[in-house]
């Protein structure tokens, strides 16, 4: 197997809660020894019940928390030794609800392009020629370039949020409950338009979901969270029909009720 693309380390997060003029700080240990590799081209997801430490781990990912303990790795290097900008661009998000993920005052281009903006270097003629591109691929008409969110169908503004994170061309794109604010059928047709995106650019995925139908139908592998650590990661086949955990059991078990996910081609919403 080849080197893995990020490492994840040993990595504790621990919070201190409390304290000030009255009371004493007290530790709550929200991520304890975390420790996967995510492999190039792969989809792993992560799941977990609410509090588990998924969403505490996905900020650590995207740099915008500091572990406690432990390190991350992107292809060999300690990620706080990669400058910010690089990084970014290496690691995108799409976040679960696309209206509170985009600014209301921006338009389709602006939102899309930012990402290069921020990390300059990257021409205005140049900036929309990829828009451009990315909205064909995603399947939404040239006049939405001036278009705001609010103007938008929820499944429209998470084909945004989509066209954002891969304006830089990334290698990871770590999705953060994408499809949970969506109806059933829009779910079917980002989830969709997503595993066409992963084999057209090459990407890899970090899949955050409590959603397991979805789980089983996007990933490779899956690790599962409790209480801040990882109690099972196993390839996706072989964790739904044989699970190890006692804990992964009675996730399975909660979701035998959760529809399928539907298959059919994409339309645009």
């Amino acid at each position: 197997m080849s080197a893995p693309l990020m490492e994840i380390r040993d990595v504790s997060r621990v919070f201190m809660l409390g304290g000030g003029l009255i009371g004493r700080a007290r530790p709550l240990q929200a991520l304890d020894a975390v420790s996967l590799d995510l492999q190039r081209g792969e989809v792993l997801a992560l799941v977990g019940e609410s509090g588990s430490g998924k969403s505490t781990l996905s900020r650590i990912l995207l740099g915008l928390d500091t572990p406690t303990s432990g390190e991350v790795r992107l292809e060999g290097r300690a990620v706080p030794g990669i400058p910010r900008r690089e990084f970014a661009s290496r690691v995108q998000p799409i976040f679960q609800d696309p209206y509170s993920s985009l600014n209301p005052r921006k338009t389709v281009r602006q939102l899309i392009e930012m990402p290069l903006v921020i990390a300059g270097g990257v021409g205005a003629a140049e900036r929309l020629r990829r828009v451009r591109e990315l909205l064909d691929i995603l399947r939404m008409p040239a006049r939405m370039l001036d278009a705001y969110p609010s103007q938008m169908s929820g499944g429209q503004r998470q084909r945004v949020a989509i066209a954002r994170a891969l304006i830089s061309r990334p290698d990871i794109v770590i999705c953060d409950e994408p499809t949970s604010a969506l109806d059933v059928s829009v779910q079917a047709q980002v989830l969709n338009l997503l595993m066409e995106l992963r084999a057209e650019f090459d990407l890899t995925y970090l899949f955050i979901s409590h959603d397991l139908a979805v789980v089983e139908y996007i990933a490779d592998r899956v690790a599962v969270m409790q209480n801040g650590q990882i109690v099972e990661l196993a390839p996706v086949d072989r964790l739904f029909a044989a699970p190890q955990s006692d804990y992964t059991r009675r996730l399975l078990a909660s979701a035998l009720t959760v529809p399928q996910v539907e298959t059919r081609p994409f339309k645009e919403t």
